[in-house]
């Protein structure tokens, strides 16, 4: 077990015209280390850390229930009153923890089931090896019949993090926030301007902290925040490919773009959470600098198991959780906000009596409130099979040299997945309307890892038909999102045992009209329409992988074998939203309304991406820390009576 340790000693910052030159940033590192032996032990120590979590990872074996939870007895201790519960320490739930303890007469309690960050998730390429450790709860989909179908017993992968910072200690970390479209439909929809693009923006920039540390990459300064918790930067050195990649844009007249800067449109290096290219995940951002608040306490390893609702009064009393073998109840004078997002947020209110009424009978759970909670799981679906060689190669280094370089803010290991480009794009169904409908996000060479087969579940047939192509160094990959899915999936209750998992139901590519799956092949279409500009050209682009043999029928290239391989290889990409919708008409399946209050229960708020009433044309990790701050706020105005004031 690793013990946190914040490496900064050895950290300086470069100015951006060095890191034009690779080889001479080598050898200065080179010079440094050569003269300090303290930074060579931190080398030596970093370097060991990543050579044996890529080899723990092949054998680790993720969990498939939440057994080592379990209570040892059936005593229950009283853990004490707080003024707030916050279940959950995702992307919200550490915003919710900090700005509820501004306030230094309301005692505030943090609940998550994991535990800090540490040497390994600050490390953001480090992105397959932390999948495959404890900071992973391992969920996976049931068996599909529309996608998937290329992963072993046809399930979707469904990383989720856990920990204090949730799934921003294992995503791919792209800043994201989505299209202003996005917000003012979701203001419409519920009836408050709170909603639309004017008011979020206000919270959007009120958690940032903006660098324009690569100078080349289009910035609309206006937009952006500088004095939040949450670092955003670009990832330095840029690849070769990836300025291949964003002059294909230019040549086929699609902009190169700030895509946080208003509806989304256009391609970018990707704005991403890390500071000096180490991973800022939520607990780092949000709760590690507020710790030392006297009224705030952070539980880790916690493990809530139900919120207490008083069924006569339908008023929330507290929770019950279990924490290294005993079982506890803790009480909310005020609210508990649930927080522990679009899978297990569903999953502990339904455990708690609020969801549809027959489903929970059918578990043998009393009904507080008939809500459709879990009944419209919504994600990206994304294809994965989409790889060109190249004739760049990219610079292959030691693991030693990785980490050296890392040291000094940049390189390989601070690309998460080396994921380092995005491109927002109009669909057939959006054409002319400046709403992004296809994301494609650019993934330099040296992306594939030994990890990778088993990361995406994929079966040893469909890895070689695809994957077995890849020269490491020299191919790149384009994932394909369609952004604005119609397909439903659903989240329930195996049985009312809460130390088992949900039943994860992604129903990827099923929606009737077949939206989804011709998003997706129109975006491929235009990966292929990328790779044959000449900026692209240039360094030989050309179609890697395939034909997929599950896809032997049909003609290879085809429409039609498209569309096979797309059920094949399309998945999540961390992504899931929507399973406790925002709205106004809990008839009409809504389960929160517009100030975060679940329907018919008092005292009881959810704010996570569970409350995204569609998909949004980005990721939800930045939407759902401005939720983060938008339920703050509410709850400082209906506990304070008075409105705070947005810095």
């Amino acid at each position: 077990m690793l013990n946190y340790r914040d490496f900064g000693k050895c950290t300086m910052k470069i100015n951006v015209a060095v890191v034009l030159n690779l080889l001479i940033v080598l050898f200065q590192i080179a010079a440094a280390y050569a003269s300090n032996t303290n930074c060579q032990e931190e080398v030596d120590y970093l370097t060991n850390l990543v050579i044996s979590a890529e080899k723990n990872g092949l054998t680790h074996k993720l969990p498939e229930n939440a057994d080592e939870y379990k209570p040892k007895s059936d005593n229950i201790s009283d853990f004490g009153e707080f003024d707030f519960v916050i279940v959950g320490a995702g992307s919200a739930g550490t915003v919710v923890a900090n700005r509820l303890s501004e306030v230094s007469t309301w005692k505030i309690l943090l609940l998550d089931a994991g535990s800090f960050g540490d040497n390994l998730t600050d490390i953001p390429n480090m992105y397959f090896p932390v999948e495959f450790s404890k900071y992973n709860w391992g969920f996976t989909s049931t068996s599909q019949k529309t996608a998937c179908l290329g992963m072993v017993d046809k399930k979707c992968p469904l990383a989720r993090g856990k920990g204090i910072g949730g799934t921003t200690l294992i995503n791919g970390l792209v800043y994201s926030r989505g299209s202003s479209i996005d917000f003012d439909r979701w203001g419409k929809h519920v009836n408050d301007s709170r909603w639309a693009y004017p008011s979020v923006l206000k919270f959007f920039k009120k958690s940032e902290d903006f660098h324009h540390r690569d100078k080349d990459a289009p910035v609309v300064e206006s937009v952006h925040g500088v004095k939040g918790y949450l670092n955003v930067e670009y990832h330095l050195p840029r690849s070769p490919q990836l300025n291949a990649f964003l002059k294909a844009n230019e040549e086929l007249g699609m902009p190169v773009a700030d895509y946080n800067a208003g509806t989304g449109l256009g391609a970018s290096p990707a704005q991403i959470n890390t500071k000096n290219g180490r991973r800022y995940d939520g607990g780092k951002a949000f709760v590690r600098p507020v710790l030392k608040r006297n009224n705030l306490q952070v539980l880790e390893n916690s493990y809530v198991t139900k919120i207490l609702i008083d069924k006569a009064t339908k008023t929330t009393k507290g929770v019950s959780f279990t924490r290294n073998g005993e079982s506890y109840v803790a009480s909310a004078k005020k609210e508990v906000v649930l927080c522990a997002g679009a899978i297990s947020s569903p999953h502990i209110l339904l455990l708690s009596g609020v969801g549809p009424k027959k489903h929970l009978e059918s578990k043998q759970i009393d009904v507080i409130q008939d809500l459709e909670v879990g009944s419209s799981l919504k994600d990206h679906p994304t294809f994965y099979g989409l790889n060109f060689g190249s004739n760049y190669t990219e610079p292959v280094m030691s693991v030693r040299e990785q980490v050296e370089i890392f040291l000094r803010g940049f390189g390989p290991l601070a690309a998460p997945g080396n994921n380092q480009g995005v491109g927002f794009y109009e669909s057939q169904f959006t054409n002319g309307t400046g709403y992004p409908d296809i994301e494609i996000m650019f993934i330099p060479a040296n992306a594939t890892t030994d990890l990778s087969q088993k990361a995406f579940r994929l079966t040893d047939q469909s890895y070689q038909d695809v994957w077995g192509h890849n020269n490491r160094s020299q191919t790149y990959i384009l994932y394909v999102v369609a952004l604005h899915a119609e397909s439903k999936g659903t989240v329930r209750l195996k049985s009312n045992d809460p130390f088992n998992y949900p039943l994860i139901n992604t129903n990827f590519l099923s929606d009737p009209a077949s939206k989804d799956i011709k998003t997706i092949y129109e975006g491929i279409q235009l990966g292929l329409k990328l790779a044959g500009t000449k900026s692209l050209q240039k360094i030989a682009s050309k179609l890697q992988g395939g034909p997929l043999k599950a896809c032997k029928n049909f003609k290879y290239l085809t429409e039609k074998y498209w569309y096979c391989a797309i059920r094949q290889i399309s998945m999540d990409l961390y992504h899931p939203v929507g399973t406790c919708p925002m709205g106004r008409f809990p008839d009409k399946g809504d389960v929160v309304n517009s100030r975060l209050q679940v329907h018919g229960v008092k005292n009881l708020r959810v704010a996570d991406a569970s409350v995204f009433p569609f998909t949004f044309a980005g990721h939800p990790n930045a939407p759902s820390v401005m939720v983060g701050e938008q339920v703050s706020d509410i709850l400082k105005e209906d506990h304070l009576r008075q409105r705070p004031t947005l810095s």
